[in-house]
């Protein structure tokens, strides 16, 4: 920058009644103002096709599918992960955050398992200075959890050892306040650092492609704010024990179940609940979303194929509604939502260069907003007709 309900088979509709403006009596009075019509949902038109419109059961099985142990534990992490403007603010644009697990290794490395065995969880998350990522300086954070300190020790060195022969990296260098720490400027000039410290392993990338400075000293400096304020965040992280991972709750707050279930291979380590922070390494905007998450009030987001954002009342969700509208005019334009959603408000991407889905729709319902994403129309009606027959379904 993502709900009364029951009724038997399909959703019954949930009416929003026509507002009248009341006529004042006498012969002085002013004429009645004009009827004024509020947006409804015509369950009648709508077309979730093979999308479901009854919430999933939740499981901690085939994390592909639905929501493993360790990406659980990973967004657990993701609570103590600092953003990166919160690091340097001129780095508003973030790079989207998700898990890592040996399901989901960091940056797909192949054989990352091998070369590195004990791998818990993780996540990754990034910030840069302009949209476009060949412009400016750019900052990536990851942050690992291994079984035991010789595994984060081992993995620094499998992972600063890594070099492509036809492109190897120029050297060694020294990050200032971290002699521990592995760190190598690259053959495109980045800087990439590896610091191990207990179980964890800190992964710090740093490159400037709109400006080569003389020398990597300003990336070194970027690389020491951005693990002094890395590490100091992450100690008010209490891990998991390794025998109470699958005891994490997936869906305490039976939020998740409402969206739309990721695919196999869709989830990308990012299906699961968020608080608002760990939700904002997952924004592209986060500074302006963090703007409307307070304004909102939003205290939980649940992310799958669609996304939901739980704000403070009905007129937070409206709020949020609008302030993400606001948020994409730049880069995408207003269309009409697909028959029978007309309390959706609906863009489409203005050119095909766009960082992000063709199509993206805001719904919002009760207390509740979500956020629906397609390629195409027909699967945007689908999605986004699915996604109202989930929140509408039952009680929350």
């Amino acid at each position: 920058m993502g709900i009364v309900r029951s009724g038997s088979g399909r959703i019954l509709l949930l009416a929003f009644a026509t507002t009248l403006a009341a006529a004042c009596g006498g012969s002085d009075s002013p004429p009645a103002a004009p009827a004024t019509k509020v947006p409804t949902v015509d369950v009648s038109q709508l077309d979730p096709g093979n999308y479901p419109v009854v919430p999933r059961n939740i499981t901690s099985k085939k994390p592909d599918i639905t929501v493993g142990d360790l990406v659980r534990e990973s967004i657990r992490m993701a609570e103590h992960i600092p953003l990166v403007y919160e690091i340097d603010d001129r780095l508003v644009i973030g790079g989207g955050g998700h898990g890592i697990t040996a399901d989901y290794p960091p940056m797909g490395i192949d054989g990352f398992n091998d070369g590195a065995p004990g791998l818990i969880a993780g996540w990754e998350t990034s910030g840069r200075h302009r949209q476009d990522v060949s412009l400016g300086l750019e900052v990536e954070i990851s942050v690992l959890r291994f079984t035991k300190p010789a595994e984060a020790a081992a993995a620094a060195d499998f992972l600063v050892g890594r070099d492509d022969p036809e492109y190897p990296n120029k050297g060694p260098l020294t990050v200032p306040g971290y002699p521990g720490a592995k760190s190598v400027l690259t053959n495109l000039e980045s800087v990439r650092t590896l610091y191990a410290q207990d179980d964890f392993l800190f992964w710090i990338w740093a490159e400037d492609q709109l400006t080569v400075p003389e020398g990597p000293a300003s990336l070194l400096e970027a690389t020491r704010k951005t693990l002094d304020r890395t590490i100091e965040s992450m100690k008010s992280f209490q891990p998991t024990p390794i025998s109470g991972l699958a005891g994490l709750a997936a869906d305490p707050e039976d939020l998740l179940s409402r969206t739309l279930p990721p695919g196999r291979g869709d989830s990308r380590g990012t299906e699961g609940l968020y608080s608002p922070h760990a939700a904002l390494t997952l924004d592209d905007r986060p500074a302006t979303s963090k703007r409307a998450f307070d304004d909102a009030g939003v205290d939980l987001v649940a992310h799958g194929l669609s996304g939901i954002y739980r704000t403070r009342d009905a007129a937070g969700a409206q709020r949020l509604t609008a302030a993400f509208v606001d948020e994409l005019t730049d880069r995408y334009h207003p269309v009409d939502p697909p028959p029978g959603l007309a309390t959706a408000h609906c863009l489409q991407a203005r050119n095909d260069n766009v960082a992000g889905a063709k199509y993206v729709c805001y719904l919002p319902y009760s207390h509740y907003m979500a956020e629906v994403w397609a390629e195409q129309s027909q699967d945007l009606r689908q999605r986004l007709s699915a996604q109202y027959e989930l929140l509408a379904y039952g009680h929350i």
